[in-house]
């Protein structure tokens, strides 16, 4: 087993990478990012990594299914931490993009209960669709695949933004 390295929800930059890293531990261990819930508790299970940090609940849409049904099945795991990690959105869009222009969304599906009202308030007609991760959805607006992307920190770092 590999007692220096923790598996984590990926890609770099997630939610759960930033919960990750709140932890003391985190400064000397190697983080590495994995494509899915299952992929990160496996990799306990078999060795790779002595722990994995994943998403259990928020506290909008409760628990999330995928790591309670991934808990619930396979060699047993314990839970030694719980880790609460305050989260604000933020829109992100590319350079020069009016809120008028924006007709498609994505984001993490367990970000757009967490963003619906106020989709509802200021974009009514745009349509959401889910992306792997909210840092995978960045990187689908960067390419011109979407108009927009939900996206966040868990700590408010403030760059050239607008009001909407």
């Amino acid at each position: 087993m590999s007692a220096t390295r923790y598996t984590y929800l990926g890609p770099e930059g997630t939610f759960t990478e930033a919960a990750l890293r709140t932890l003391p531990e985190a400064a000397t261990r190697e983080l590495v990012p994995m494509v899915s819930v299952p992929a990160a508790l496996d990799a306990v299970r078999n060795g790779e990594a002595a722990a994995a940090l994943v998403p259990i609940e928020n506290s909008v849409e409760g628990g999330v299914t995928a790591t309670l049904d991934e808990l619930a099945s396979g060699e047993p795991l314990m839970i030694y931490r719980e880790v609460l990690l305050p989260i604000a959105f933020a829109l992100l869009v590319r350079p020069g993009t009016q809120l008028s222009e924006i007709k498609t969304v994505t984001g993490h599906p367990v970000a757009q209960p967490q963003v619906r009202k106020w989709l509802r308030k200021h974009l009514p007609d745009a349509v959401w669709e889910s992306a792997a991760s909210n840092a995978d959805g960045a990187r689908l607006v960067r390419e011109g695949r979407f108009d927009a992307a939900f996206a966040g920190s868990s700590r408010r770092r403030r760059t050239a933004s607008k009001r909407w």
